[in-house]
């Protein structure tokens, strides 16, 4: 059965790295436009603060949208992301 979570509103299935690299994608192009960040205000009879907050690690989304790519290249069959290259020399 699958095992289905919902990320941007959106079903999708939790063993499936390439649907799983499509949605987190989309959550990421929307937080760098701006969408998900959260306004604070704080006022006092003499000041007024505005902050502006954001709850999500851009490093943390990153490496994890690498690692849904190379997963999803596994499954499909194609070229993996990394690989070593091995080079022999003969006298």
């Amino acid at each position: 059965m699958a095992n289905m979570v919902t990320i941007n509103g959106v079903a999708v299935d939790a063993e499936d790295p390439c649907a799983l690299y499509q949605a987190l994608y989309a959550v990421k192009l929307r937080i760098l436009a701006g969408e998900h960040v959260e306004e604070l205000q704080i006022q006092s009879p003499v000041t007024r603060e505005l902050m502006r907050l954001s709850s999500t690690s851009m490093a943390a989304l990153d490496q994890e949208l690498m690692r849904l790519a190379q997963a999803c290249a596994e499954k499909t069959g194609g070229r993996r992301v990394r690989y070593a290259k091995r080079i022999r020399f003969t006298c």
